[in-house]
C-alpha cells in the first residue's frame, strides 16, 4: 500500500539511497548468474585486445579501438577486461570468467533474462511508487567487482541530464555483498549538492575518446557509512548521491546487476554524455 511505502520514500529523498533487501528471489539472481556465464563462455575477445604491439601507431589504433568500442557499446553487450589478464594476441592468461570485470551496456535490451529482470513487475510497480511517469533505461551493466575499490563518485558524472535529479540507478547484489567483498559506501545526504564534475565526449578523434570537465572535491572518509545488503536485496541510488566501493580483500566474488532509469518526462539527455541513444536503441520505456 502507497502508505507503507512513504516512510521509506521520506528515507530515500532525505539519504539519496535506499536498501530493499530481499526485492530479487535467489532464484532469480541465479538465473541471472547462469545466464551471465553462458555470455562469457560464448564471448569473442574484442580485435582491440588482440593488437601486438610493434609501433607507436600500432597503439594508437590500439586505444583508438578500445575507445570506439566503449564508446559504441551503449545498445550492445560488450566485455570490459580486467588489466594484464590478456597477452598481446588476446590469448587468456587467467581464467576467462575472472578476466572480465564488467559488461555492458545493453542487457537489458538484448538478453532475455536481463531484460526480463529490469522491466520485471516489481520493478515496474517500484518506479510507479517512485512518481516516475515517463521512465527509461539508459544503460544496464553486469559488474563481477574484482580487486579494485571504486572511487568516490556521482552516476549524474557520467549520465547528465537537464535537469539534474532525474537519474536513479537501482543497483542488485547477486551475492552477499559485505564490508569484506567490496559493498557500496554512501555519503547519507550528499544527494543535495549537485555534481561538480562532468565526464564529456572528446572532440571525434581524440585520445582519450572521453574527457573530466571540473574536479572531484576531496570527500571526508569518515562520512561514507558501508551499506551491506544480501543476495536479491536492491539499492536504490540517487543519481547525485556520492558513493563508492572498497576492494575487494576476500576470497568471495560480488556479483551485481545494475541499471540506470530516467524520467524523461520534461528532461534533456546531454548530448555530450558518452552513452547516446541509437535508432537501433532508442531508450526503452520501463513500462511495458
Amino acid at each position: 500500500s502507497g502508505e507503507e511505502q512513504s516512510p521509506r520514500l521520506f528515507q530515500f529523498h532525505k539519504d539519496g539511497f535506499l536498501v530493499l533487501e530481499q526485492f530479487f528471489s535467489a532464484e532469480e539472481c541465479d538465473s541471472m548468474r547462469r545466464q551471465i556465464q553462458r555470455i562469457v563462455a560464448e564471448m569473442e575477445v574484442p580485435p582491440h585486445c588482440r593488437t601486438a604491439f610493434s609501433t607507436r601507431e600500432a597503439e594508437q589504433l590500439q586505444q583508438q579501438g578500445s575507445s570506439d568500442y566503449f564508446l559504441t557499446s551503449g545498445d550492445k553487450i560488450r566485455f570490459f577486461f580486467e588489466k594484464g589478464v590478456l597477452d598481446e594476441k588476446g590469448n587468456f592468461l587467467i581464467p576467462k570468467e575472472k578476466s572480465v570485470c564488467k559488461i555492458g551496456h545493453a542487457l537489458h535490451a538484448h538478453d532475455p533474462v536481463f531484460k526480463q529482470i529490469t522491466h520485471s513487475p516489481k520493478v515496474q510497480e517500484l518506479g510507479r511508487k517512485l512518481g516516475l511517469e515517463r521512465p527509461v533505461v539508459v544503460q544496464s551493466m553486469y559488474i563481477f567487482k574484482s580487486l579494485l575499490a571504486v572511487i568516490p563518485h556521482q552516476d549524474a558524472t557520467f549520465l547528465h541530464t537537464e535537469p539534474l535529479g532525474r537519474i536513479l540507478g537501482f543497483w542488485i547484489a547477486l551475492e552477499d555483498a559485505t564490508q569484506e567483498n567490496g559493498c557500496l559506501w554512501f555519503i547519507p545526504g550528499s544527494h543535495t549538492n549537485g555534481i561538480t564534475r562532468r565526464m564529456v565526449r572528446a572532440a571525434s578523434g581524440a585520445s582519450p575518446c572521453v574527457e573530466f570537465v571540473g574536479s572531484e572535491p576531496a570527500y571526508d572518509d569518515q562520512q561514507f557509512i558501508p551499506v551491506p545488503i544480501n543476495k536479491g536485496g536492491l539499492i536504490l541510488i540517487h543519481g547525485e548521491v556520492v558513493h563508492k566501493s572498497e576492494l575487494n580483500s576476500s576470497e568471495s566474488s560480488r556479483h551485481a546487476f545494475t541499471f540506470h532509469v530516467m524520467e524523461a518526462r520534461g528532461t534533456t539527455w546531454s548530448k555530450e554524455n558518452w552513452l547516446q541513444p541509437t535508432p537501433e536503441l532508442p531508450f526503452p520505456s520501463l513500462y511495458t
